[in-house]
Parts: structure tokens; sequence; C-alpha cells
């Protein structure tokens, strides 16, 4: 009874030690990346054009590595067509429903990702489009499935979402400059497709590949003025919103036809 008492033990110690480790493992229980940003909050109004936030920050271990992630807190839907030729003309043959991609993703490092961390921690931290790739899910909403659909709305993704600069990975120590090997600073552009909501910035430390420090941030983008009233009246009162916008129809339509002087058809 008792050796096996004692075995019980030095199991449950063991699986302790293992969680312990395991647990030490995860960004949150690594040192404190100290950072700091000029704003956390972006107003968007009519005269909104997109935005720049500057970070300040120190690493806890002088001379590593660093990796900044913007992401968007909330996630979206996305439809996504696919062209093939229908006898002489190019047309969308099936459409896609994509979902799991996030709404940002931005990466800024002073090299390239690949001559900091393994594949596999590049996996594990969702750091690079790789991760992109894994989080994506599909679903068929018209035409016929190929095995290299996954591959074309992939790259049609990226393309679409750096065309808006939603998408970016950055490798120049210009645009993340390090100072006396420990203290840095950089920006990120908030686009004007950036919605309202809450974004997270994750400064990633790493001493030759292996996760030492960790520290995130939180920007908040909200509407203000008449753009947050349109939209919290179309939410809230769909009704009057719909009533009020053929009003302002039938005005715009009734001032071109004056001012073109063909009356107000």
């Amino acid at each position: 009874m008792m050796k096996r008492t004692l075995t019980l033990l030095v199991a449950l110690w063991l699986v302790g030690l293992y969680s312990g480790q395991a647990q030490a493992q995860t960004p949150e229980a690594m040192q404190k990346v100290l950072t700091a940003a000029h704003k956390n909050l972006i107003e968007i109004d009519l005269s909104y054009r997109g935005d720049r936030i500057y970070f300040f920050g120190v690493q806890p271990v002088p001379n590593t590595d660093l990796v900044i992630k913007l992401t968007a807190q909330k996630s979206e839907t996305i439809k996504l067509s696919i062209k093939g030729k229908v006898g002489p003309f190019w047309m969308a043959v099936k459409q896609y429903e994509v979902t799991g991609a996030p709404f940002v993703y931005k990466i800024h490092t002073q090299k390239p990702l690949s001559q900091i961390i393994s594949p596999a921690t590049a996996q594990e931290l969702e750091l690079g489009y790789a991760s992109i790739r894994h989080q994506m899910k599909m679903h068929l909403l018209r035409g016929k499935a190929s095995p290299d659909d996954q591959d074309t709305l992939f790259n049609g993704l990226i393309k679409l979402k750096e065309k808006l600069n939603l998408y970016n990975i950055v490798e120049d120590p210009k645009r993340l400059q390090v100072t006396e090997g420990q203290l840095f600073k950089h920006y990120f552009k908030f686009p004007p497709a950036a919605s309202e909501g809450k974004y997270l910035v994750e400064s990633f430390c790493f001493d030759k590949g292996e996760l030492v420090g960790y520290g995130k941030d939180v920007i908040e983008i909200k509407k203000v003025g008449i753009e947050n009233w349109l939209t919290s009246t179309s939410q809230n009162s769909p009704l009057f919103f719909g009533i009020m916008a053929v009003i302002v129809a039938l005005v715009v339509g009734l001032g071109v036809g004056m001012i073109f002087k063909k009356g107000g058809h």
C-alpha cells in the first residue's frame, strides 16, 4: 500500500512539473516587454483617412530579436470567387465563404522572420502568413471544388488584404529601430479600411529562437460624430433610417434636377 502511494505521489509530482514547464513556455509567462503607445484611441469621423500610432518599448533581455504583430480582435467572413474560362469568356465559376482569417495582420521585424524563429515556433505563436493559411476555413457556396482551391484562395486573400494595407510583413531595421540593444520604437499605419473595434499589438522577444519576453497593447478604433450617429441609427432604428435615406435620396435627386434644369424627375 505504501509503495503504491509513493508511486502515485511521484507520478503527480512529475505531472505538476511538466505542466509548470509547459505553462512557463506561454507568452504571458515570459518576462514582460514594457511598451507604450503615443495614443490608444483612434476616432473615426467623416474626415478619417487613416492614422499612424507610434510605439516605444524596452526589451527585458538586451540584444535579442524583436517581432511585433498587429491583429484585430474581431473575426470576419469573406466571400471569394475563383474565375475560370467558360467558352471564350473569363468569369466567376465558383465561390467560397472563408472564415478564420484575421481582419488585420501586420508584422514588423528587423530581419527576415525565418532567421529569427523556426517554422514550428512561428506556427505555435501564429507569426507569419503561413499561420493564416492554417487558420483559414473554406466552405464551398457555388461550383465544383478542386484540390488547388485553397492555394488560390489563400494567395487571393493575401493580395486583396495587402492592397487595402490591412496585411503586410515589414522586415526592415529602419521601420523597427533598436537603440543600445534594448530600447525600441516603431509605428503601425491604420488604413482607412480599418473599421471600428479593438486591435492587439503584441511584442515578442527572442533569444536564439527561444521566446524570452512578451508584451501587449490594445488600440481601439471608435466612430464619433455623425459617423457614429448614422451607424447607431441604422442598427437601433432601421425603419427611421430607411425613411431618412429615401428622403435624402429624393432631396438630392430634386437638387440635381434643378441644377441641370431638367426638373425634379
